[in-house]
């Protein structure tokens, strides 16, 4: 085993693990890590580099080139990015420029020439722009050429070997040690860097720990704009339109039931009108008139009621399956809207929010559960009494073929039947009207319930939408006291 074991090869991902480095100057023990390079592949390293600068106070980003750190392509992070994500919470960052010198000659000028000042300008400013008050500057150094200075056991002949001998034939072993600016490397470490350790460490724990809760304020900021913002938007409007679409299948429900009843009244009147007629075109005593209206009344009027049943159990059926229907058109929509924030990249840091949405949250729990038509129909038919629309009809005959009866017998026979038509139809009219009626009062006394139920759908399917804004209102005030701590934060680090 021979010195310099732990000098890289040169590509990116030499070192992979952290190495610590114990030190003590004038009584004062530090540790240099020997970090993986951040250039190199992110994910092999992340956790190394992670660990190491969550315990250093003083980071060094070390490169063999004086050329501003490099930005990411599309879909890849850049160096820029990495020392971005890496090193934006320290006290202190600086560049070590290491030139790489393979020739001793290159010593006998300054280390960093001109060209390679302008860079590291360049360089200077990138590094500012990217790390604001923490970056402090660069300090130039060739490791190497201090290396062939510093090694007292190397292999004889080997290649470490043969360059030192190189080196040393035209520079004394302290001269490298200067001339490769390891010297002034090693006093900044030992005198400026360490100079008041202590405040600067307790400056680098504050900073991160301010670092943490300001992305924590970051990812709730951009949680609530790009996902909680969106979808209480995109429910309000399209709870409005599914209201909207509600009232009008509310209000077609009504109508129909309407309409479907007074289908079927003109439907049993027609059919009542036609058979009396045919009997009294035959000739028919005004006492047997009678008794046929009374049995065709009785015998048609409960098959009325079980056809306005059906007709009404037809209607709510349609009712709810339309009802069902605007609600999927709803969760459609809504989901289009998760489909399109899907697409919407946000960098939580550490952090993970559920921002999940359970779109049949508040949808599924009694619009689909239940029939809204069905418990109508129910309300409707429990006061249903078929029956009194017989008494309805027979009494109107009753009373008009009474006044007429005494006449009947002194016209003739075709008066006699006009007069019975006559009755036949004005009492089917009045019976006919009164039905219609009982029915209308009946459809308006369980309209208020059709009503209060849709109401009480639309408050659910608002519930999403409430829970949002009581989430939104939770981050914030989270985030109001995460201020307070930050000003805590920063006044303790100015103390």
């Amino acid at each position: 085993m021979q010195d310099g074991a732990i000098i890289g090869d040169g590509m990116s991902d030499f070192t992979l693990k952290t190495q610590s480095y114990s030190f003590q100057y004038n009584h004062q023990n530090f540790v240099l890590l020997d970090v993986p390079g951040i250039e190199g592949s992110e994910q092999k390293v992340v956790d190394q580099i992670s660990n190491a600068t969550q315990k250093a106070h003083a980071i060094f980003y070390v490169t063999k080139t004086p050329n501003p750190p490099q930005k990411g392509e599309e879909g890849k992070r850049g160096t820029i990015e990495k020392i971005q994500k890496q090193l934006a919470s320290q006290t202190e960052v600086w560049t070590i420029f290491n030139k790489p010198i393979n020739s001793p000659r290159a010593l006998k000028d300054e280390l960093v020439n001109e060209s390679e000042k302008e860079s590291l300008k360049i360089l200077n400013k990138e590094m500012k722009n990217i790390l604001g008050k923490h970056y402090m500057g660069y300090k130039a150094v060739s490791a190497q050429a201090a290396f062939y200075g510093l090694s007292q056991a190397l292999i004889p002949e080997t290649d470490f070997d043969k360059k030192k001998q190189k080196f040393l034939k035209d520079f004394k072993a302290e001269e490298l040690l200067y001339q490769s600016h390891f010297k002034l490397l090693a006093k900044f470490i030992s005198e400026e860097l360490l100079k008041n350790s202590r405040a600067k460490i307790i400056q680098s724990n504050c900073n991160k720990a301010l670092k943490v809760v300001e992305e924590l304020q970051n990812t709730i900021k951009t949680t609530i704009e790009k996902r909680i913002d969106p979808m209480i938007k995109a429910r309000q409007e399209y709870k409005e339109e599914v209201d909207d679409n509600l009232d009008r299948s509310t209000d077609k429900f009504i109508s129909d039931l309407k309409n479907s009843a007074l289908d079927e009244i003109d439907r049993f009147k027609f059919d009542i009108g036609e058979i009396m007629e045919e009997r009294i075109e035959k000739g028919v005593e005004d006492e047997e008139c009678e008794r046929i209206f009374n049995n065709e009344c009785e015998q048609r009027v409960k098959e009325l009621g079980e056809n306005i049943k059906r007709r009404f159990k037809e209607c709510g059926e349609r009712f709810d399956e339309q009802i069902k229907e605007d609600i999927e058109r709803f969760k459609e929509k809504i989901k289009d809207s998760l489909k399109m924030l899907e697409c919407i990249s946000i960098d939580s840091g550490n952090f993970d929010f559920n921002t999940d949405f359970n779109i049949d949250n508040g949808i599924d729990g009694f619009a689909l559960g239940a029939s809204i038509g069905g418990l109508v129909l129910l309300g409707i038919v429990n006061i249903w009494n078929p029956v009194g629309w017989v008494e309805l009809g027979i009494a109107g005959l009753v009373a008009l073929v009474g006044a007429v009866k005494a006449m009947w017998n002194v016209f003739n026979p075709d008066y006699k039947k006009s007069q019975q038509k006559e009755a036949v139809n004005e009492s089917l009219n009045k019976a006919c009207e009164k039905i219609a009626q009982d029915v209308e009062s009946r459809i308006e006394s369980v309209k208020k319930d059709i009503l209060e139920k849709i109401e009480e759908l639309k408050a659910e399917l608002n519930g999403p939408v409430e829970n949002y804004e009581y989430k939104k209102e939770r981050l914030k005030e989270v985030n109001k006291r995460l201020g307070y701590i930050s000003n805590d934060i920063k006044t303790r680090s100015m103390q």
